[in-house]
């Protein structure tokens, strides 16, 4: 299953579940193909086909397992979600809450009916004249965000809680849900208000790369905006006091005052927040714990948010407000984003804001790769894209000193360099390279000097492709991961499938990094660490899949793959083609995504979702050698074809 971070890990722990639809489609024996055999051309989309074996008869005493949902479990789902489990015998007869439910001939079921209102699962078997019963109890969501208080309020609704920090001036939204026909203002201290405007909003959730909800839900919401000008202090103490700036003034606790059927109400604002005056900023240094030392950009504070900068320890940032645990750092003029509070050392106040000049570029031609040395009179924000073949460093909060823009020694894999300064805060380097982007690294040299550290394209055998290559396969999980009816872990089928992967490609004379070899939980972040470290190739990681609650899994499952950087596109490309052509399961397509064993940037990297645990049939092909083998085949052939197209360039 898909790991985005350890929250999701969590998440995993929760997927699985079932049921009721109709039976997957009779399948039709496999095709007879060796791991160096393809069986498409390039860009040709497979048929779309079930090749999976039949689920092998079991039979044994009648029993009732459920999977999926645990024992007094939160769902996130309010009117259908899956259940899954097992009978212990095929032929049995299965009802839940009365709908009848299919059992596979192993006695896997998979059930995706409607949430019982009292949250009880009722699930009654029978087979050979015997007849099992089981009760399975779970919490039933009553509504986003709990119940109404006695105000008429929808508990945990009112909006923002907890420190804001920003500049004077700026826009602050305060909402929350209630019942309609009301009216609504915020009160400050001072006796100021500003009216709260009742509106109808529709909430979609996001689930597995879809809404998870067939029909929005509609909800009352309150909401209007300020502009700080005031601080303002929670009377909850579980609220810590502002960081960045001091109160300068008296600060008082803000209520939300609510009439609804001649009744006036009250709710503070759980709020502490602090005003920057113009020129008030602070300033902070990258200290990252992480043991990439790299600090975590998103455009968005809080969690749930994608990663999309990296910092390495030491750069310095520009701090302009606080939010949901994070901070606001200052890129340029037109451009902010946020960085966990916990990853920055606050600088004392008063120290000015940061910006600086880049004097001389050198590039440093290497064995392994070529060095960019940008000489910056700070440790300024920066930032990296690559494009086919080419890279672009973006270097916030500089202007141009660069008399000197040196090559170093002649290079083959140089086309061009330039600098550019296209605004007053931005300046750029682009490199054009002869062969597509392979990899880079950032970091901070001794002297403060900027290292962008580009890797040169491993040298490909067209005979022999994976030939003296050092390639990372990681079998996804544990920590965490899906489940499946009969009880098979994703963490087993994953480390199966990769056995056979690892056996083909040293076979092939690869060198193989195995992230986890065996059945110990090895830490998430460690792992594209560790293949970044020891200078893999490009790295594989090998999962099967789960859903969150709601999605009906019998519509949307198949076969996906997972890349994020731009380089690792192609190989996503085969492997996705290639896994469709031997397993011929729905194709779900590729997608960018963010996932820590897709985020390396030294290297491609990719991470394929071959099948969902949580079904039957495709549990039980996932117990089976012969399909492990299939799998790996599959992977195999994809990494062939993705180092054959890039054999002689």
């Amino acid at each position: 299953m898909t790991t985005r971070t350890s929250a999701r890990s969590l998440l995993a722990l929760a997927l699985l579940a079932a049921c009721g639809g109709p039976p997957p489609p009779a399948p039709v024996p496999p095709p007879a193909v060796g791991p160096e055999t393809s069986t498409l051309r390039p860009g040709e989309a497979p048929p779309i086909r079930n090749l999976l074996p039949p689920v092998p008869a079991g039979t044994g005493a009648l029993r009732i397992q459920v999977m999926y949902p645990a024992e007094n479990a939160a769902l996130t789902a309010a009117d259908s979600n899956f259940i899954f489990g097992n009978v212990g015998t095929g032929g049995a007869s299965l009802t839940i809450n009365g709908a009848a439910v299919d059992v596979a001939a192993n006695g896997a079921f998979l059930g995706f009916v409607p949430v019982p209102a009292d949250g009880v699962y009722r699930l009654r078997a029978a087979a050979g004249g015997r007849t099992a019963e089981v009760e399975r109890r779970v919490r039933v969501p009553g509504g986003r965000g709990g119940g109404r208080t006695s105000t008429g309020i929808v508990g945990g609704s009112i909006l923002p809680r907890g420190t804001v920090t920003g500049m004077e001036g700026e826009s602050v939204t305060v909402r929350f849900r209630g019942s309609p026909g009301a009216q609504a203002r915020l009160v400050f201290p001072d006796g100021s208000s500003v009216p709260l405007v009742e509106r109808r909003t529709v909430e979609r959730d996001e689930g597995f790369m879809q809404d998870r909800t067939s029909v929005p839900r509609e909800f009352t919401e309150y909401a209007g905006s300020f502009a700080l000008s005031q601080p303002l202090a929670a009377r909850d103490t579980a609220v810590r006091a502002p960081t960045l700036a001091g109160s300068g003034a008296r600060a008082g606790t803000a209520m939300i005052e609510y009439v609804l059927d001649g009744r006036t109400m009250r709710e503070p604002l759980e709020l502490s927040a602090a005003v920057l005056r113009a020129g008030e900023t602070r300033t902070g240094v990258a200290a990252s714990a992480r043991p990439d030392g790299m600090v975590i950009g998103t455009a968005l504070p809080g969690s749930g948010t994608p990663y999309h900068w990296s910092f390495p320890n030491g750069t310095r940032f520009t701090i302009t407000g606080e939010r949901e645990g994070a901070y606001r750092v200052r890129l340029s003029g037109d451009q902010s984003v946020w960085v966990p509070v916990g990853d920055l050392r606050l600088e004392p106040a008063g120290a000015p804001a940061v910006t600086g000049t880049v004097g001389a570029v050198r590039l440093d031609p290497a064995p392994g790769w070529i060095d960019v040395r940008l000489s910056t009179s700070d440790r300024l924000t920066f930032e990296v894209r690559a494009e086919d073949d080419a890279l672009t460093i973006s270097v916030y909060g500089a202007e141009s000193r660069t008399n000197w823009l040196h090559y170093g020694h002649a290079d083959p894999l140089v086309r061009r360099a330039e600098w550019n300064q296209p605004r007053d805060d931005l300046y750029t380097v682009r490199l054009e390279l002869a062969e597509p982007v392979w990899g880079w690294r950032t970091f901070w040299d001794e002297s403060g000097a900027l290292v962008v550290r580009v890797r040169r394209p491993p040298r490909i055998d067209p005979r022999m492709p994976m030939r003296a290559l050092r390639i990372a396969i990681d079998a996804g999980h544990p920590p965490g991961g899906a489940i499946g009816p009969t009880g098979l872990t994703e963490a087993e089928a994953n480390l199966a499938i990769s056995k056979h992967l690892v056996r083909m490609l040293r076979e092939a004379g690869a060198e193989v990094l195995e992230t986890r070899p065996d059945a110990q939980a090895v830490d998430l972040g460690a792992r594209p660490l560790r293949a970044t470290v020891e200078d893999a190739h490009f790295l594989v990681s090998v999962h099967n899949n789960a859903f969150p609650d709601g999605v009906n899994p019998w519509e949307n499952n198949g076969t996906t793959v997972f890349y994020n950087q731009p380089q690792s596109l192609h190989l996503a490309r085969h492997m996705q083609a290639e896994i469709l052509a031997e397993i011929g399961l729905r194709d779900l397509g590729i997608a960018r995504a963010d996932l820590a064993l897709t985020r390396p940037t030294w290297m491609p990297s990719v991470l394929t979702e071959t099948m969902f645990l949580m079904i039957p049939q495709q549990e039980a092909a996932l117990r089976d050698p012969a399909v492990h083998e299939r799998i790996a085949a599959a992977h195999f052939r994809a990494i062939r074809a993705f180092l054959e197209g890039r054999a002689g360039r």
